[in-house]
């Protein structure tokens, strides 16, 4: 009896083998194991690890891609979660895209699609908003304000944006704008051809512009900031410079320079580390905040342990300043909003003066988690609050809510008749029509101080 059971489970193996193919677990393993892994790590590290706790996914969803694993298991946080992410292959993937800009491959460019501003035509045109430093537009002569018409010939859509992100080189047709003096009127003044190179790595740099600016009888600093980090996000790739140094030299020529007031326009500041946004508020908040709480972080329940205080580093040449100006938009985000926060705790709101445009409203730091699944894990792993505990600040409303892109003219960053920045510096003492100059050796430009609607 025994001995035919046994050729009995002989033959139906045999039968299984022969009507199921062949043995497929290893297979299955091998395209399951990374949002597997991905499970595990973030039942240990996400934020909200507890809303996982009892949600186990369906099994067809771990054959998923990582991307839409990541967003199944953040949907079940009910936290909006939005700043969770994932990387595969991470060289052709940029988390910290601005708008039509991104770092991996781009011409350098961010722009906006419009309809003809002068009101001639009903076509669409591109207005450049952001040129990069280093990159195939800026060494193709494009500016701010320019008008794209068109590309290779071709006119623009909703459906052809990606041509001017990235790709091979481009014949572009750019107009220029200009206005009336009798009755404002908007015309086309001109137009020029431009050849665009084909798209690269572009490096942003992290603060491409700083200066002095007299307004009055009051010396203003002015620092344009687009990463809070201290080195470049590919280390291999040039300039092989230290943002934290930057960081440093250009406030030491602040605090030579004896500033009375600050500019800090973060309006493309969209990710930084908790140390570079530290050491950055410790230079403009008010001297008699220093040594106190910058920030506190709150982790999840399984890592409480790693709750703790940053306080203001008292190392660093505090500028002494009674106040400080800062420049936001939508871009706005991160480490960049976890600083203004901290700031508006630490010296008033009515002395933290925000202009431009709500921010993002990230109130959570992210941490990396790697795998040799070549994934990279970036969840949500704490809050960011600031000194009294508050992490509920999202997003950053400004006091002087200001569109830059409903006015004519898009001027130079750190230019003073550059929209956000005039209404800065038009704000600080009350100088509404009276003129500011920029403090540069050998220059003696004018600003009218309005902005042209």
């Amino acid at each position: 009896m025994k001995t035919f059971l046994t050729h009995i489970l002989i033959i139906c193996g045999v039968f299984m083998a022969i009507s199921c193919g062949e043995d497929r677990t290893y297979e299955y393993e091998e395209k399951t194991q990374h949002n597997k892994w991905m499970h595990d790590m973030m039942l240990e590290h996400y934020l909200w690890a507890d809303s996982l706790t009892n949600y186990e996914p369906d099994w067809k969803s771990f054959f998923s891609k990582p991307s839409d694993f990541l967003a199944l298991l953040a949907k079940q946080s009910k936290q909006d979660d939005k700043w969770s992410y994932v990387q595969v292959d991470t060289l052709g993937e940029d988390p910290h895209q601005r708008g039509f800009f991104n770092h991996v491959e781009s011409y350098g460019i961010d722009f906006k699609l419009m309809t003809d501003p002068t009101g001639q035509t009903t076509k669409q045109v591109l207005r450049v908003l952001t040129v990069y430093p280093n990159s195939p537009a800026e060494r193709a002569g494009l500016l701010r304000n320019d008008f794209i018409c068109l590309y290779n010939g071709i006119k623009f859509t909703n459906n052809n944006l990606s041509k001017l992100q990235k790709g091979v080189a481009r014949e572009l047709e750019v107009c220029h704008i200009a206005e009336n003096e009798e009755d404002h009127s908007l015309y086309w003044k001109d137009t020029v051809m431009v050849s665009l190179p084909a798209s690269e790595y572009v490096e942003d740099e992290a603060f491409p512009i700083s200066r002095l600016i007299t307004v009055d009888d009051a010396l203003v600093g002015y620092l344009m900031c687009t990463r809070l980090t201290e080195g470049p996000v590919e280390e291999h790739v040039a300039p092989h410079v230290r943002y934290r140094q930057s960081l440093d030299a250009i406030m030491s020529q602040m605090k030579g320079a004896g500033v009375d007031e600050m500019v800090l326009d973060l309006r493309l500041c969209n990710f930084g580390t908790m140390e570079m946004a530290q050491r950055l508020a410790s230079y403009v908040v008010t001297p008699e905040s220093l040594g106190t709480t910058f920030v506190k972080t709150f982790w999840n329940n399984a890592h409480t342990g790693q709750n703790k205080s940053v306080p203001y580093d008292t190392s660093v040449g505090n500028l002494g300043l009674s106040r400080i100006y800062i420049l936001t938009s939508s871009y706005t985000q991160g480490a960049a909003e976890w600083l203004i926060h901290a700031l508006q705790h630490s010296m008033g709101d009515e002395n933290v003066i925000l202009i431009g445009t709500d921010t993002k409203g990230q109130n959570v730091m992210t941490s990396e988690v790697w795998h040799d699944f070549f994934v990279r894990l970036f969840p949500a792993v704490a809050y960011v609050a600031d000194g009294a505990g508050n992490y509920d600040y999202a997003p950053i409303s400004p006091a002087i809510e200001v569109d830059e892109f409903s006015y004519v003219k898009l001027y130079d960053y750190g230019d003073p008749d550059e929209t956000l920045l005039n209404t800065a510096l038009r704000h600080m003492l009350g100088l509404i029509g009276q003129d500011v100059s920029e403090t540069e050796e050998g220059s003696d430009k004018k600003a009218e101080g309005e902005g042209v609607e």
